[in-house]
């Protein structure tokens, strides 16, 4: 997903956030019947991490529901996945659970939100999640939240501090970042999507936008970008000069590259950002990357502070 939409009315929750953090508990994994949407990569995922084929996988733990795949229950309503009233795979989750109270039927209302927390005992505890990243895990993007946890996990113990990375690692961290760009380049003319290059997916601060971005994504972006900020807003992208235009455009990042303004029918930005960003998250892990997902602005604050 974009990480970049104008905001509609606002949400009940908009003017303090919600609160959560995840204790591992297994709660969410049992109870009444339900369903846990898996799509073709977390079956991958899953499969590498049980050490099977993704077709032997998909034979043992996933069933068909309508035009969906979804993990299979016992009988007493338990995730296939819950081993001990925990789960087996909670380092390579299935997205949706990755993203998980977030979800729109979940913050739908204070009342739904209240009903789910008296099974859950992270909500209402721990990390505050705003508007924006709430939007973004909606998407079925878990950035914020993997970022928060991973915050808390540093904070706790001296061994995750994020170690440094090395020019050689970097270097094929972005040979693969260079590759999905061109994956995605030679992908997106079929959908005939339209830019209006009105500048407005820039304008973060008028248009309600926030724009999150990996690791990788920022490093290769600073990198590719002028050392001089063309504005000295705090609150906008270094990189977005006074006639509205990009100054960056070989360095941009994922949601920039993925944003559309307008009514798109021949696909979904969002489906075409969740499925690249996945792919980035992995060459994050493939290489020891520290992953970190953070509002462009947060990022440029550290590589190129504003001045005013």
């Amino acid at each position: 997903m974009p990480p970049l939409s104008r905001p509609s009315e606002e949400p009940w929750y908009a003017p303090k956030g919600l609160s959560f953090r995840c204790t591992a508990c297994g709660a969410c994994c049992t109870g009444e019947p339900g369903h846990v949407w898996v799509k073709d990569a977390d079956i991958r995922r899953l499969a590498k991490a049980k050490g099977v084929t993704p077709e032997a996988f998909a034979k043992l733990y996933v069933r068909q529901v309508g035009d969906r795949l979804s993990l299979k229950e016992r009988a007493n309503g338990d995730c296939v996945m819950l081993e001990n009233r925990k789960c087996s795979v909670y380092d390579v989750k299935p997205t949706a659970c990755s993203t998980f109270p977030f979800w729109d039927a979940v913050v739908e209302s204070p009342e739904s939100w209240a009903e789910t927390a008296e099974r859950c005992p992270g909500m209402n505890h721990g990390d505050v999640y705003d508007q924006g990243e709430i939007a973004t895990m909606l998407r079925g993007v878990p950035g914020p939240l993997l970022e928060k946890q991973a915050e808390a996990r540093r904070a706790t113990d001296p061994d995750e501090a994020p170690q440094p990375v090395s020019e050689a690692t970097w270097t094929l961290a972005f040979a693969e970042l260079d590759a999905i760009y061109g994956d995605l380049e030679r992908e997106l003319p079929r959908y005939k999507f339209v830019c209006q290059a009105s500048g407005d997916c820039c304008d973060f601060e008028a248009f309600g936008h926030r724009l999150y971005v990996t690791t990788i994504e920022a490093e290769y972006f600073f990198r590719n970008s002028p050392q001089k900020r063309f504005n000295e807003d705090p609150k906008q992208c270094p990189a977005w000069g006074a006639d509205r235009m990009c100054k960056a455009r070989a360095g941009r990042m994922l949601g920039c590259r993925t944003f559309y303004c307008g009514t798109n029918k021949n696909a979904d930005p969002n489906e075409i950002y969740e499925r690249y960003y996945r792919r980035i998250k992995d060459v994050h892990a493939a290489h020891g990357i520290p992953f970190r997902y953070a509002d462009v602005t947060a990022w440029a604050a550290e590589r190129r502070p504003a001045k005013g």
